[in-house]
């Protein structure tokens, strides 16, 4: 086969043959796999009986797409394209942490701001404004291509610089979902308008990679040394799979705008469901006032 066959055909290679080439252990996690299953059934028997099934739904599919982004063929498949990374992160830091909030009971919230402990935390890392610029600088902090490359590579910080984005992003919706009595409890007007300035604070990020002139990060050009999963590390020889039409630069900019568009598609998701409690708490109000038309006269 000539030369220039076999460039393109080993450019070809697909993300079903990627995962064809580590096996159903990388690529499925079981091990992640019986945490979120072992999580389920904690929820289940602790919940207690004031959660909705629309909070049940909400918790479960939550779950779910920790799993898959996680455990699944995202986390594997972002150490090859920039564009699947940034999906994995989307999911994990823009959809999963308010999925899980929703789900939990009025209960979770209040016990959680009552223990000394977890209130010194609250107050702290719960602070919506401090919140707001923990997890946007986290994460721009994050996306620096040094720090990227040095956690793409190195199993400890990738951990550690992953538990803080998913930890600062359960802080930034704790206000968003914490109900009357909990701490940082926010009004729904309150609520729109913090959820509408953190929308504005992630674009300059998703802006640098789109319009970036050149690819940025060493892990997709030169090739992925380590795949990080869960548990465990895996060192691997540096393998670039890409495809004729994703350029490292193409699936640089891509990823941006997954990033951009996943963002407003969950914020716009968030502000749509404090609107409607917004609107239905206004319209009780208003049913519940007495019609003067209808007031006897004295």
């Amino acid at each position: 086969m000539p030369e220039d066959e076999e460039g393109k055909e080993a450019l070809s290679l697909d993300f079903q043959l990627m995962m064809e080439t580590y096996g159903f252990r990388i690529v499925w996690g079981p091990e992640m796999f019986l945490t979120v299953a072992l999580a389920a059934v904690f929820y289940m028997r602790y919940k207690g009986g004031t959660v909705s099934r629309q909070q049940m739904a909400s918790f479960f599919v939550g779950l779910f797409l920790l799993y898959f982004a996680l455990g699944g063929p995202l986390n594997l498949g972002g150490h090859f394209w920039f564009s699947i990374h940034m999906l994995q992160q989307s999911v994990m830091y823009l959809i999963v942490p308010p999925l899980l909030l929703r789900g939990m009971p009025e209960g979770f919230f209040r016990a959680l701001s009552d223990n000394p402990w977890s209130r010194r935390v609250i107050l702290v890392f719960g602070n919506p404004i401090f919140a707001m610029f923990l997890f946007n600088g986290a994460f721009s902090f994050y996306h620096i291509p040094m720090i990227f490359d040095a956690a793409m590579s190195n199993y400890a910080l990738h951990n550690a610089l992953h538990l803080l984005l998913f930890f600062s992003a359960f802080a930034l919706w704790w206000s968003v979902f914490s109900p009357a009595g909990a701490i940082y409890a926010m009004s729904e007007l309150k609520k729109m308008g913090y959820i509408f300035i953190n929308g504005i604070l992630l674009t300059p990020a998703c802006a640098l990679i789109i319009f970036a002139k050149a690819p940025m990060y060493e892990t997709y050009t030169a090739g992925a040394h380590l795949l990080c999963l869960p548990f465990y590390a895996i060192p691997v020889e540096p393998v670039t799979f890409s495809s004729p039409w994703l350029t490292p630069l193409s699936d640089q900019q891509l990823g941006g705008v997954i990033m951009k568009i996943m963002q407003e598609i969950s914020y716009g998701c968030l502000l749509g469901l404090v609107f409607f409690q917004w609107y239905r708490r206004e319209k009780d109000k208003a049913e519940d006032l007495p019609d003067p038309l209808l007031e006897p006269t004295p």
